[in-house]
């Protein structure tokens, strides 16, 4: 990792997101708390000082939509930043949905956002 995650790290990051209706950065214990609106969605993310996982809450009229977390490997702290806004950005500004796949005990959700067309996984990369 070409950077250190560190919570002057992130917060600066975080600063500069600033494509969304409404954007709230608290700290909660020992991380931060960003809470990423547009409309009647929002997506509320947790990251842990110098931890490097992320714990995402997507929220629609402020009602739990779906939950999910991830963790840095070894993308550096920039483009793990990109990427969680990328996230942010699939669900607030798409039409969305929870796809529900496999059979029995196997079955597995997938959050997914409407893109030109098709249907897309909202923690997918865009190309």
């Amino acid at each position: 990792m070409s950077q250190d995650i560190t919570k002057g790290a992130i917060f600066k990051y975080l600063q500069s997101w600033d494509s969304f209706d409404k954007k709230s950065i608290e700290e909660k214990g020992q991380a931060y708390r960003v809470t990423l609106s547009a409309g009647n969605k929002s997506v509320v993310i947790t990251m842990p000082y110098e931890v490097g996982e992320f714990f995402l809450d997507f929220l629609i009229n402020n009602e739990p939509h779906y939950s999910d977390w991830y963790e840095i490997m070894e993308e550096s702290l920039p483009e793990f930043m990109q990427y969680t806004r990328q996230v942010a950005e699939h669900f607030l500004f798409n039409e969305v949905r929870v796809k529900t796949s496999g059979w029995w005990v196997f079955k597995i959700q997938e959050l997914q956002y409407y893109n030109d067309g098709a249907w897309c996984g909202v923690f997918e990369e865009k190309t």
